[in-house]
This record gives structure tokens, sequence and C-alpha cells, in this order.
């Protein structure tokens, strides 16, 4: 007779999956699901090949983490910022299409539905089974007060995956005084808001092929390639990569919905760089909506600041110091013992300023332009502008694909949406 734990052993024992393994894996999931093998040089073919060219280089930042060679985790943050230049590019050309033909997945609605569910219990598998494994203080440090930030979201550490083995932790931890986190306040929180996150990703890009993409199958298509990304598994576990998403997929979501989507988007100013979001959103809803949309702005706005009033202890420091970084009304740093990611390994940091004013041009550039302004536009710019934040970010921004992945994806399936415009005013809720 078999004893049970033998059972378990056989049947239930969880190994994760090697990180150079699963990027392979998906690869061909991908490459089978959402290649169209009949049209080579369809621009959903260039979406697929430039997605899928991340994950080689966070594979490389990640070996010269471990490894501490610098010159690999250099040459990683180089792909990184290569591809990441590119996309922002393709972003930019979307704008100028007119033509977009519905290219649908290499698979039925009920394929695709099963693929989904499977998809979403391994995630949230190795989520759980990396907290739960976990049981213990968790000892991170705190971000540092001269860049900006929102501290609440910062004060919520990293929930451990059990998918990869994440060397990432070690970038995103900044400043020099350590903070112990109680494990089963803070991270059981934490555990709760990175599923709901990925649930409002997964969700809102069903709903958006369903609502304004009228063709459910994309929907289904891009939350199934939003899962099959190695970064949602790499980067599954932390908040401020997840979070920022979830809330501008439903911003464009909402997009009819003025009041709601300013209100969405205003949520998202936790990370400060959306921030820069609001010449383009403003410039959308100029004709139509407008009031509405900035009153959700205020509101969402005053939920952040309500959030650190009310959260404020002697320990987290100076709340005018907080709101300032909330603003990111700060000079920009150039200590490179300060400095994540590219901006850490050599190069001159006083560099940045150039960054900064090109990307300030674009913000400003987006009020105005495209002129005609619709629903395709406004996601195209948004993911633009926000994968253009990873150049200048001093916080390993070359690392942050998560805030701009689910709108790269909605660009990637959507059809032509040139009809997507705000309604008449009588029309608008």
């Amino acid at each position: 007779m078999f004893e049970n734990e033998q059972l378990n052993d056989i049947f239930f024992s969880y190994t994760h999956v090697e990180s150079t393994t699963w990027l392979y894996l998906t690869l061909f999931l991908t490459v089978t699901l959402f290649f169209k093998f009949g049209r080579l040089f369809s621009i959903r073919n260039l979406d697929v090949f430039l997605i899928s060219l991340f994950t080689p280089g966070f594979l490389l930042v990640s070996h010269g983490l471990i490894n501490g060679f610098q010159d690999i985790e250099r040459l990683g943050y180089i792909v990184l910022w290569i591809v990441g230049g590119v996309l922002v590019v393709r972003m930019l050309y979307d704008c100028t299409l007119v033509r977009r033909p519905l290219l649908e997945p290499n698979l039925s609605a009920g394929g695709l539905t099963f693929l989904l569910v499977a998809l979403s219990i391994l995630l949230v598998s190795n989520v759980t089974v990396g907290y739960l494994e976990n049981d213990r203080e968790l000892e991170i440090e705190q971000y540092p007060n001269h860049m900006p930030g929102y501290r609440i979201l910062e004060d919520i550490p990293p929930v451990a995956v059990a998918f990869w083995e994440s060397p990432f932790e070690l970038v995103h931890r900044g400043g020099k005084d350590p903070g112990v986190y109680r494990f089963e306040m803070t991270q059981r929180l934490a555990l709760i808001i990175v599923l709901l996150a990925h649930l409002a990703i997964v969700g809102g890009l069903i709903l958006f092929g369903s609502v304004h993409f009228q063709n459910v199958n994309m929907g289904l298509g891009a939350a199934v390639f939003y899962l099959l990304v190695p970064y949602t598994g790499e980067m599954g576990g932390h908040v401020h990569h997840v979070l920022p998403g979830a809330l501008l997929v439903w911003a464009l979501l909402c997009y009819r919905k003025p009041f709601l989507a300013g209100l969405f988007l205003s949520l998202a100013f936790c990370i400060y760089y959306p921030l820069f979001l609001l010449p383009l959103w403003i410039g959308f809803y100029w004709q139509r909506g407008l009031p509405k949309m900035l009153v959700g702005v205020v509101v969402g706005w005053g939920i952040l600041i309500a959030g650190l009033v009310l959260t404020q202890r002697p320990e987290t420091g100076d709340l005018i110091l907080q709101i300032k970084r909330m603003h990111g009304f700060l000079m920009p740093e150039m200590d490179r013992d300060v400095l994540k990611g590219m901006w850490q390994l050599h190069w001159v940091p006083s560099y940045r300023i150039t960054f900064i004013a090109f990307f300030f041009m674009m913000s400003i550039m987006f009020a105005i332009w495209p002129a005609k302004k619709n629903l395709a536009t406004l996601i195209s710019c948004t993911a633009a502008l926000l994968l253009a934040t990873r150049f200048w970010n001093g916080g390993g921004g070359g690392l942050y694909l998560g805030w701009s992945l689910p709108l790269i994806i909605l660009i990637m399936f959507r059809p032509n949406l040139e009809d997507r415009i705000m309604l008449p005013p009588q029309s608008i809720d």
C-alpha cells in the first residue's frame, strides 16, 4: 500500500520552473497562439517579437545581479533600453495607422478560456505558495526620501513568488535605513493587493475586447498573452509593478465615463510618473467631458493625499516631504550611489537631465498631437509615455515594464478604433 506522503510527493510536490525553461515554454506557446503564419510581415508578428525580446534582457540582468557580473547586468539593461526605445517608436507609429485588420488568436474562444483559467491558477498558486513558504519577518530597506514616490505603496514589501528565483528586489531596494515588516500583517496585505491587481488587469482586458473591440476572442487573447509574458510571473509579487497597470487599464476601459476615468487615472499617481499623462488626457477630453474628468482626478488625488495624512507616524518622516515626493517636487538625483539600474553602472548621472527634458517635451506635445484623438491614440500615447519613463527613472527604471505592458497588449490586439471617441455632451453620464 502506498502511504499518503508518497502519493503527495508524486502528484502534489511542486518545484518552480527555472527561468530559462519558462522563457522557451512561453515563447513557443505565444508563437503558436498569436503569430500570424499567413502574414509574416504583419504588425502583430512585430509586436510578438518585440515583447518577447524583453525577457532575455531580464535574464541578463538577473544573471549579472546573482553572480556579481556588472558587464552582463549592463548588457541586460542595454537590451531593455533598446527594446523599450523601439516600442516607444512603435506606439507613436500606431497613432498614424488607419487600417487595422482583425487578427484573432489561433485558438477558439473555448480553448482560450481554458488556457486563461489554467494560467491564472498557475500565477495565483505561485504567488500564494511563495507567500506561505515565507513565514518569517521580512527585512527590506525603505525607499530614499530624496526620490519621487508614494510612501504607502513603498511600505508594502514584495510578495515572494515561487515561479522564478527572483533577484530583482535587490534593484528596487533603495535608501540606507532598513525596516522590518511583520510578515503576517504587511505581506498578507501585499498578497491581497497583488492578486486583486492581476485579476483587475485580466478582467479589464477581457472587457476591453468585449465592449470596445466588440470581439470577446480578442479580449481573451489579450488576457492570455498578458499571463504568458514571463515578466508577469517574474514581477507578479511586486505591488508597485502590477497595481498602476491595473488602474490605467480601468481608466481606459471607462473612457466614456469621464469621472471614473479621471479617478482611476489619478489613483495611478501613486507611482508619480502618470502625473505626466494629464496633458494627453486633458487634450482627449478637451471638447467633451473635461470638467467631469478633472473632478475625478481631484477626488483620486485627494484620496492619495488623505492616505498619507491618515497613516502619518513619527517614523515615516515629515508629511510635507512625503507630499512633495508624491508630486516629484525634488531636484533630480545625481548620486550614483543612490541611483539604481543603468544609472548606477558607470553612466554619467547628469545625462538624466537630457532625458527628463525630452520627456517633458513629449508629455506637453501629447496635449496637441494627435489633433484628433480616439481611443486607439489614447492607449498608444499613454503606453509610449510610460515606456519613456524607463529611460530616466532613477530606481531601476529599465525593469518597469508592468506599467505599460497591458496597454501595449491592447494596442497589439486592437482593431480600427477611429469611431471610439467621446460621446456628445448629452450622452455622457
